[in-house]
């Protein structure tokens, strides 16, 4: 059988006059457009995509829905919203384009983030009866609030890049990881060269299979292309443009088979459990 993979987290940047940057943000890219993507994950079995609105458009889902648009429903995506400010309609013509999650960055740009327990109840009551869920990016120290938190929630939680866990010495951090992963949480397998050097880097594999081991129906992979610059919530000021990291994305595709040998292990983190999670029927 054909394995249709899903690459569950990379975004789209497109051109500054069409498609500003918010202010405050942590970084300023080039354009990355869709062709540029499926150029960079040729050679892999990857079919379908998650479009996640990146921190540097803030709350502007414009060059996500357009991109959404483009691929069809080869695509889903994940946007950025603000609670208070949503219209009565707005999440039915989202879902309508395809979207089917809301991101909340508290990691990216730490002048305009909140506590999670003020932001993420608003966020649920929004969502109800929509099917979404709520995608986290956080601080592990942040983990214990959210396990706290998650009973209270009817909408799934999605926790991006491993949790931020360091895999070099995740003790710490595994604890509230396991509670969140046993009421019912989600983990990307995504951004490994964000908490270590790559997806060889010390303890990565392990704490991959780690985190599948407690959830494997609940696992999913993502390449975090186009790989932005590091930024653990620093706020950048002007116009200077600063390059990706050069990274193979094919490579981190590919990274999955020494993580998880068995091959139906990998289909249903890189086929299956996403199509779940974000409504692909096949």
């Amino acid at each position: 059988m054909t394995l249709r993979a899903v690459d569950c987290h990379m975004h789209i940047f497109g051109d500054q006059a069409r498609y500003p940057f918010a202010e405050p943000r942590s970084y300023t890219v080039a354009p990355a457009d869709v062709d540029a993507y499926w150029k960079a994950v040729a050679g892999t079995d990857i079919d379908r995509v998650v479009v996640v609105q990146p921190s540097a458009y803030a709350t502007d889902n414009a060059c996500t829905l357009d991109a959404l648009d483009r691929l069809g429903d080869r695509a889903r995506g994940v946007v950025v919203i603000d609670a208070e400010t949503v219209a009565d309609g707005d999440l039915a013509r989202l879902h309508e384009r395809r979207v089917r999650g809301v991101r909340v960055n508290l990691r990216s740009v730490r002048a305009v983030a909140r506590p999670v327990v003020e932001v993420l109840p608003k966020l649920d009551r929004l969502l109800t009866g929509s099917g979404w869920h709520i995608q986290v990016f956080c601080d592990p120290d942040v983990l214990t609030d959210l396990a706290a938190l998650q009973d209270r929630l009817s909408a799934p939680l999605v926790l991006d890049h491993f949790g931020a866990i360091d895999p070099s010495n995740p003790v710490r951090s595994l604890e509230p990881m396991t509670r969140l992963l046993d009421g019912g949480a989600w983990v990307k397998l995504s951004g490994s060269y964000r908490i270590s050097t790559g997806p060889h880097g010390e303890g990565v594999a392990d704490l991959a299979r780690t985190l599948h081991a407690r959830a494997p129906e609940r696992t999913v992979w993502a390449s975090d292309w186009p790989h932005t610059p590091n930024h653990a919530g620093v706020t950048a000021s002007g116009d200077t443009v600063v390059p990706y990291q050069k990274l193979d994305t094919a490579g981190l595709y590919h990274a999955v088979t020494d993580w998880f040998p068995n091959e139906d292990a990998r289909r249903a983190v890189l086929q299956d459990n996403p199509g779940r999670l974000y409504g692909w029927p096949d």
